[in-house]
């Protein structure tokens, strides 16, 4: 389970994070904002740098806020803004579901169908997992691959009654790295697979959603 983590900057930071990355050109596009015009966009993105100078480049992504991620559409791939969690029924309080689970996707056809046409990418630099230390005391504990490099959760999307796009990111069993410290982990995407997910069939993707072999460093946070 993963409720929190550390995104990789928001929209014009992490466009250019990526393209140093990958070397890949990705756009911005607002969705949910899909009217605004083109200077508007622009003139929201300058606001954006201007508020990180002096600041740290992550910041803790929480739950139901809205978040950088990849999306692809008509062959390119854009940076959007969604919300972090998806809820079915506000009026009848459904669950907020904010991971999927691997084995869940394979076998419900569903959230399988979600899986193949609502598929998104989540930049991260870490993330937190809470660490049962008995008495029913929990120790938060912050994640982060030990190269210090971003890294890309697969993850999937609906669109709710009020037309807002809103997000789950898909989990898997750990790692021996995670295992002594929770019994799930998000998918990571090894550089090979990160942008052939936007494009392979929904069976070749089933089979990337492994637990990551990558070594992690642990910090303990204070609650």
């Amino acid at each position: 389970m993963c409720r929190q983590f550390i995104t990789a900057g928001k929209l014009s930071g992490l466009r250019k994070l990526l393209k140093s990355v990958y070397n890949e050109d990705i756009k911005i596009k607002l969705y949910e904002e899909i009217d605004k015009k083109e200077e508007t966009l622009e003139e929201e993105i300058e606001k954006e740098i201007e508020e990180q100078k002096g600041k740290p480049e992550s910041e803790d992504a929480v739950l139901t806020h809205r978040i950088p991620v990849l999306i692809y559409e008509s062959g390119e791939k854009f940076i959007t803004k969604m919300k972090w969690g998806i809820r079915f029924d506000p009026e009848k309080k459904t669950p907020l579901i904010f991971n999927s689970r691997d084995d869940t996707i394979s076998i419900k056809p569903f959230w399988k169908k979600l899986f193949d046409r609502n598929r998104i990418l989540i930049p991260m630099k870490g993330f937190y997992e809470w660490k049962d230390v008995g008495k029913k005391k929990k120790l938060k504990i912050k994640i982060e691959k030990k190269d210090g490099k971003i890294f890309l959760v697969p993850g999937l999307y609906w669109k709710n009654k009020e037309g807002i796009n809103e997000f789950s990111l898909i989990t898997t069993s750990p790692n021996k790295f995670m295992e002594t410290i929770h019994s799930r982990m998000p998918v990571i995407l090894d550089d090979e697979n990160v942008f052939i997910f936007f494009t392979d069939s929904v069976d070749e993707n089933l089979e990337k959603l492994k637990p990551s072999q990558e070594e992690f460093i642990f910090e303990e946070q204070e609650n």
